[in-house]
């Protein structure tokens, strides 16, 4: 067997790592095999190890990767749903998560699902990008996307989704739940965007220039200016243009029709 592996670190606050390292220990006992065998085992899988890749993988010190993980218990002849699940718990803690959020069923806004979703990547470990596209397979779950998504900058499709919640774990029980979910968050937010479409498109007041001569007390010629008024008429500009071009020193009464008031 080799000689002992040294003790796990009484200083480690992060204890689901312990308890991942503790379990992968208990299960290459179990199997009888040095660390040797174990990186031999790996070599023609998806993930080959090395002798001290594996026994950092059950040192303690700090979190592996999941490949790492899987490659080492399925070595083992382990489980690798309950290595899945001590890697999540023992990542989970060693970053901080959402504190709270909401329920699929309880879910009407894209922020909302945000938040969930963020909640969910935090609770799978916070798997990097780039091995959730590789799990998704076949361009499901594009790294960019994911990214903008738990930045907030963007919302994932319904394939988008499904793949999401397969490479987190999610229960397929709740795969319906979420789905709502995410119909509900689609809805509001194309309701707004038709809102504010709408908006947009509404017929704003005309910007009609025309000159303007001071007039009033020795006020008496100055050079023409040009203004911009929003919301006259037609009729009532020309009118007023007019009645300034006159030359009279009274003050001509402005126009009533300003929509902008």
């Amino acid at each position: 067997m080799g000689r002992p592996e040294k003790p796990l670190p009484a200083d480690q606050p992060n204890l689901q790592l312990l308890d991942l390292a503790s379990w992968l220990r208990e299960r290459r006992k179990e199997s009888g095999l040095r660390y040797s065998d174990l990186a031999a085992r790996t070599q023609n899988t998806q993930h080959p190890c090395s002798i001290s890749t594996l026994q950092r993988a059950a040192g303690g010190v700090f979190v592996p990767r999941l490949p790492v993980v899987e490659a080492y218990a399925r070595a083992c002849g382990a489980s690798i749903d309950h290595a899945r699940r001590h890697w999540r718990e023992a990542r989970a803690q060693s970053r901080r998560g959402p504190n709270v959020s909401p329920l699929p069923r309880l879910i009407n806004t894209p922020a909302e699902l945000r938040l969930a979703l963020q909640a969910a990547y935090a609770k799978a470990g916070y798997m990097s990008l780039r091995e959730m596209e590789r799990r998704a397979s076949h361009g499901r779950l594009p790294t960019t996307t994911v990214s903008r998504m738990l930045q907030g900058m963007t919302m994932l499709n319904r394939s988008q989704l499904q793949a999401f919640l397969e490479v987190c774990d999610i229960p397929v029980k709740e795969h319906d739940d979420w789905l709502d979910a995410w119909q509900r968050a689609r809805s509001a937010q194309f309701h707004r965007a038709t809102r504010e479409l709408a908006a947009a498109a509404q017929p704003r007041p005309r910007v009609i220039e025309y000159e303007r001569r001071g007039y009033g007390w020795r006020s008496w010629p100055q050079q023409p200016t040009r203004y911009a008024h929003r919301g006259y008429p037609r009729e009532e500009t020309t009118a007023y243009r007019e009645t300034l071009r006159s030359g009279s020193l009274v003050r001509a009464a402005e126009p009533a029709g300003r929509s902008d008031r």
